[in-house]
């Protein structure tokens, strides 16, 4: 798997990816972290997670952490840094 670490690599791959993934790497591209209930309510996605493993499978690093939320809750926050 190519790991893919400025813009110009990602481009010939971005141009073949389904609608909804481009949708995913267009807005963790964009800056920020961002949940899977962040991503679903900015795409209107039911579950990101499986557009993220498929873009991670094709050789886009997608990060993420673990974050805690006010109440205790786990979550991930998944973000691009290096375009």
């Amino acid at each position: 798997m190519k790991d893919y670490a400025h813009s110009e690599d990602y481009d010939p791959i971005v141009t073949e990816l389904p609608r909804i993934q481009r949708a995913v790497f267009t807005l963790l591209a964009s800056g920020g972290k961002y949940s899977a209930a962040d991503i679903s309510a900015c795409l209107h996605v039911s579950d990101p997670r499986g557009h993220i493993r498929c873009l991670r499978d094709k050789g886009i690093k997608i990060l993420d952490e673990w974050c805690t939320s006010e109440h205790g809750a786990r979550y991930k926050v998944y973000f691009i840094t290096h375009l």
